[in-house]
């Protein structure tokens, strides 16, 4: 089945919760819970701790971005790099024996065609299985900073592994109100949608429709290709104030064809930036 038969109303939590009036609804809820406890509980994998002494990026912004033992990080007791959000790391690189672990279930999200060389041949060897891993603390870090939509027309599902996060989407209709920018008008020029002149800086955005969603340990979202979204950790006593989640990205039936166009756009544009022609934002 694939995941978007699943879906309610575009962006839900993937945790299905029954119907009163159907004993069909609750017993694919127990058959769902049952997997999900198997698959996306969180556990200890052999070769992970290699990577624990590396330097990995935080934030990863042009100027802001800085390097950090991955150790000392995830004490957040030095000022300077505990309020910044390590983010976007690829498992596969930075945890590759956890990565060789983990799979999206198929009997939820469908076939993923990044997976499948015979379907995607030219997108990089990093999407065939792509998770990326994103840390901070809720009582330092803002969260993700900007709002924007997943390039390439591609779904996410966002693991919530230790603590909450709250996501704050937009449907791909709102897009006009959101102020696009770049190259690939994937991110929006506003940064913090919270912030008290948002609306003076950016008058339609006001005008935009928004959908907050939290995530707690153990739930997924899954985000429906071009909507757009962000995220920021919420206080959690029972993590210690610590988010950390796992996002990956994925092609089903419904948006193949259009990953396609969009992938040979995007590769075009990637040309355009090493002539110097254009900015990929």
């Amino acid at each position: 089945m694939s995941v978007a038969a699943l879906w309610m109303s575009d962006a839900i939590r993937f945790v299905p919760r029954p119907s009163r009036r159907s004993r069909r609804s609750r017993a694919r809820v127990r058959r769902y819970e049952r997997r999900a406890r198997r698959r996306v509980r969180p556990r200890v994998a052999r070769g992970a701790r290699a990577a624990s002494r590396d330097a990995v990026p935080l934030e990863r912004t042009g100027a802001n971005e800085r390097a950090c033992v991955l150790t000392e990080y995830l004490k957040f007791e030095d000022e300077e790099t505990r309020g910044m959000y390590m983010r976007n790391l690829h498992l596969s690189r930075y945890f590759p024996k956890l990565a060789e672990e983990i799979r999206l279930p198929e009997d939820l999200f469908g076939e993923n065609a990044l997976a499948d060389e015979t379907k995607t041949p030219n997108a990089p060897a990093v999407w065939r299985n792509w998770f990326e891993l994103f840390v901070c603390h809720a009582k330092h870090c803002a969260g993700f900073p900007f709002l924007h939509r997943d390039s390439c027309c591609v779904h996410a599902a966002s693991y919530q592994i230790l603590g909450r996060k709250r996501f704050t989407l937009f449907a791909p209709s709102e897009g006009p109100r959101l102020y696009q920018s770049g190259g690939t008008g994937n991110r929006s020029m506003i940064e913090d949608i919270d912030a008290p002149d948002v609306f003076e800086r950016y008058p339609e955005f006001r005008r935009a429709r928004r959908l907050m969603v939290d995530v707690s340990e153990g739930e997924i979202l899954v985000v429906p290709s071009m909507w757009w979204h962000t995220a920021s950790p919420l206080p959690c006593e029972a993590s210690d104030d610590v988010c950390v989640s796992v996002a990956a990205s994925f092609v089903d039936d419904s948006v193949y064809e259009n990953f396609l166009d969009a992938h040979a756009e995007f590769q075009a544009m990637q040309s355009l930036v090493a002539a110097g022609a254009a900015k990929m934002l």
